[in-house]
């Protein structure tokens, strides 16, 4: 198993941890992207697409276009680096004010 499979594990066990304290479900998809579907009392709210730094094509962005269009909620978890980057793509594409963006980064602190 490579390290982003691993890195997306990680994520979603922690995502899955925070949302089910303000009773939201998180179910994993077959097919991504998106990666998780966000369920509320069985009411689906949107999505999560979970982004690596090599996951970033014009595919996904054409898959976020459609769930957009079908008046789902979005929210892209991208790596922090990434930040400037994914929003110019974004704001090129015409959908960065419908999309919610969220961050993250691994800190390895050692003696």
């Amino acid at each position: 198993m490579n390290a982003e499979k691993h890195l997306k594990e990680f994520l979603i066990h922690q995502i899955k941890q925070k949302l089910s304290r303000i009773q939201q479900e998180i179910q994993q998809l077959e097919n991504p992207p998106p990666d998780l579907k966000i369920l509320s009392y069985g009411i689906v709210i949107g999505y999560i697409d979970i982004v690596t730094e090599k996951e970033i094509v014009s595919e996904r962005i054409d898959k976020w276009k459609q769930l957009i269009s079908q008046g789902d909620k979005l929210i892209i978890l991208i790596p922090k680096d990434e930040k400037l980057k994914i929003m110019e793509i974004l704001w090129k594409e015409g959908i960065a004010e419908k999309v919610s963006i969220g961050n993250y980064e691994i800190n390895l602190f050692m003696p």
